[in-house]
């Protein structure tokens, strides 16, 4: 994953949410790139330079969002996480620096984006 000041990774195996998201934060100027599953994410995190913030759905197959924080508190990656859930609240998530409820308020995305990656730098 290139790095960046508005780089910001996806985890959802619902593929028009994942979609649905890659398509606003790019469109909101962000480099975005999605993965299905936590196991993706830690191959993409493996890959490249960090993003700026993570995504992170927690019920997927292969590694869900649980077992992903898990893993990359183990590895240590400084990213922080927001949890994207259907639940209306997540209790003792190690980790995790915000919570937002699915379906995702895009007001509530752009406040934990400028928050997390700051306003990406307007295309030239």
């Amino acid at each position: 994953m290139a790095s960046g000041r508005g780089s910001v990774l996806v985890v959802d195996d619902d593929a028009a949410v994942r979609e649905g998201l890659l398509e606003f934060l790019r469109d909101e100027g962000y480099e975005a790139l999605g993965a299905e599953n936590g196991r993706r994410a830690l191959d993409l995190l493996e890959e490249g330079e960090a993003p700026r913030l993570i995504l992170l759905d927690l019920m997927m197959p292969v590694m869900d969002g649980w077992q992903f924080l898990a893993e990359r508190a183990r590895r240590a990656y400084p990213t922080p996480v927001v949890l994207l859930s259907g639940l209306s609240f997540i209790r003792d998530a190690p980790g995790v620096a915000d919570f937002l409820c699915k379906p995702v308020d895009f007001a509530k995305l752009r406040d934990c984006l400028d928050r997390f990656c700051g306003r990406p730098a307007p295309a030239a």
